[in-house]
């Protein structure tokens, strides 16, 4: 019967050359890949023509298939499958479209001649005799002899080759096996243990396996009914040289096999030996869970070992050590923190704590580790910088409010003078003059107590998610400036009355700066930057001549103090505590005013 000719490709132009060289034979095409595959690995001659380009040029074929393969030479797929002797043939494009012919008659002559001698190897196969019942069973010192390898096993959980080769010396002296092969999943394979044979996890006798998972005596197999899945099956086997196979599992899935090829002395297994293999393969099991767990005790304990490299000094506390070890409170606290929340706690140097604390918990003695040392020199060094800050604050404090009382003191002082000097008293338009001064500066008093009260309020700042745009337009609409925002909302969470004081008190201090002009021919603009909890807003101010009290350089030592108004030390420290600033620098009009804040800071 002459060999099935089989074309797989999805070029129409490259397929309808092939079949004009072909012609007279009529090639057979599948559309549906499990077609094609059950066609491969049925029993009989074919020669398959694939592109390598075309999927189904990937799906395995049985041992009476010829396989020509054709590509584009130096392509990573033909490589690749010609470095695999996946094919038979491998041809480019161009030679199949002129030698296919030639090849074909000489494939078809092989596979022909092949199917005939697998026929006739078939028809003279001799059965082995089935299992006989030992009449001659082994000793007991044999026997105890022959299971001397479980001490070297043993002993070797913790490296995982050796125990392999245990249980290989094991089986070639108790089994009488000629050759042992281990295979082990990898990834969407199986591998035997000396990287010499591979079975893909999509092959028949992956399949079988995982459907019946028992040991596998191909003596007294009594086959499958489908024999395109048989076939492959015995074909992989006799290359191997296998057997018996005997299923490994590992937490109820299939994890690989143990591969028994044919007794050294030639004889057939016996009924015993099958059931001293799937004892073998049993025994083996349980080791290679036991040495996988210690492969993962090992990597527990190095790592362990890395931790205590970086932790030296760390002190191991059990629960009940915790409550009556005698420690600092500070360290006491910390773990104790760590033991109930299960999670690393470190407490830094700072204000009023003495100790540098961490701590984290200890599982294996139910208690934590904690490590501290003594950070008092450093507190001492923050108490410094705290007071010193807190010095300064008060010190521009004081400045300020000086500056700002002085002009009102001495007015209402003169005309009190003036008041008392009966004789020189002003009378008419004058005094009238005086009276509207003075009601000018007691105003200008008020005004600074109002802002003074505004101090308790800094100190104790409420957060709330406020639009920035909406509040700034409120506040530029009622001045009457000209804005340029952004269209949509910027919201923030800051202290909505402490941010609209400092910036009305901005713009009060920018219109007493300017007599002539006030607000007029100002732009205000507004634009964000940053995301997330960084996102801050950056307004500027634009005009010509602009002066803002508080941007002035320090005075130097012996000159009169020029800190500013109180209502813009205010506003300085308002955007301080929303992580902003307030500063003047040189703009296309002038002096520019720029301000930042974000949200507040806790």
């Amino acid at each position: 019967m002459p060999a099935t000719l089989i074309l797989t490709t999805s070029d129409t132009g490259l397929e309808a050359a092939w079949k004009k060289l072909l012609h007279p034979r009529d090639p057979v095409t599948f559309a549906r890949p499990a077609d094609l595959q059950r066609e491969l690995l049925r029993p009989g001659a074919r020669v398959w023509i694939s592109d390598i380009n075309d999927s189904r040029s990937r799906l395995s074929s049985g041992a009476g298939t010829l396989v020509i393969l054709v590509g584009e030479p130096h392509s990573h797929p033909f490589e690749l499958a010609r470095q695999n002797r996946s094919a038979r043939l491998f041809l480019s494009y161009e030679e199949s479209r002129v030698r296919l012919a030639e090849c074909v008659n000489l494939l078809e002559e092989i596979a022909d001649k092949n199917a005939q001698l697998q026929s006739a190897m078939e028809r003279t196969r001799r059965s082995e005799p089935p299992f006989l019942r030992d009449s001659n069973p082994p000793s007991s010192g044999e026997a105890t002899e022959s299971w001397d390898f479980l001490e070297s096993a043993l002993a070797h959980l913790d490296d995982q080759p050796r125990l392999l080769d245990e249980f290989r010396r094991a089986a070639r002296y108790i089994l009488k096996s000629g050759k042992v092969h281990y295979f082990f999943r990898q990834q969407e394979c199986f591998v035997s243990d000396d990287g010499m044979h591979r079975c893909e996890s999509s092959h028949p006798l992956a399949l079988w396996f995982e459907e019946h998972p028992a040991a596998l005596d191909l003596s007294q197999w009594e086959g499958l009914e489908d024999p395109s899945i048989e076939a492959p099956i015995r074909q992989l086997l006799s290359t191997w040289g296998t057997r018996i196979l005997v299923p490994l599992h590992s937490h109820g899935m299939l994890a690989g096999w143990m591969a028994l090829g044919p007794r050294a002395d030639g004889a057939p297994y016996r009924e015993s030996d099958r059931f001293r293999a799937v004892l073998h393969g049993r025994l083996l099991e349980r080791c290679l869970e036991r040495s996988n767990q210690l492969t993962e005790y090992s990597r527990i304990e190095a790592a362990a070992d890395l931790r205590a490299k970086y932790l030296p000094g760390a002190r191991l506390i059990t629960r009940t050590e915790l409550a009556t070890t005698d420690l600092p409170v500070e360290v006491r606290a910390v773990a104790s923190e760590a033991l109930h929340t299960g999670k690393t706690v470190y407490q830094p140097a700072r204000v009023p704590y003495r100790y540098r604390v961490q701590a984290g918990p200890a599982p294996e003695i139910d208690g934590v580790w904690a490590i501290w040392e003594d950070s008092a020199p450093e507190i001492e060094r923050i108490n410094i910088l705290l007071e010193q800050n807190r010095r300064d604050l008060f010190r521009s404090l004081s400045l300020t409010l000086s500056h700002e009382l002085s002009n009102p003191l001495v007015s209402l002082v003169t005309f009190s003078h003036m008041l008392t000097r009966g004789s020189n008293a002003p009378v008419g338009s004058a005094a009238l003059a005086q009276e509207v001064a003075l009601t000018s500066e007691v105003a200008k008093l008020k005004l600074l107590n109002e802002h003074a009260t505004l101090l308790g309020e800094i100190a104790q700042p409420v957060a709330k998610p406020t639009d920035l745009n909406s509040m700034l337009v409120e506040v530029a609409t009622a001045r009457g400036l000209t804005t340029r925002f952004l269209e949509e909302q910027l919201l923030l969470n800051l202290d909505p009355t402490l941010v609209r004081f400092a910036f009305s008190s901005i713009l009060d201090a920018i219109a007493a700066n300017r007599l002539d002009e006030g607000l007029k021919h100002l732009i205000l603009t507004l634009r964000a930057v940053g995301s997330g909890a960084n996102r801050t807003a950056v307004i500027t101010i634009e005009g010509k001549r602009l002066e803002l009290d508080g941007t002035l350089p320090l005075p130097v030592p012996g000159s009169t103090p020029n800190q500013g108004r109180l209502s813009v030390f205010l506003a300085r420290e308002i955007l301080r505590l929303h992580g902003g600033t307030l500063q003047a620098g040189p703009g296309l009009k002038g002096t520019d005013i720029q301000i930042s804040l974000g949200s507040l800071r806790t």
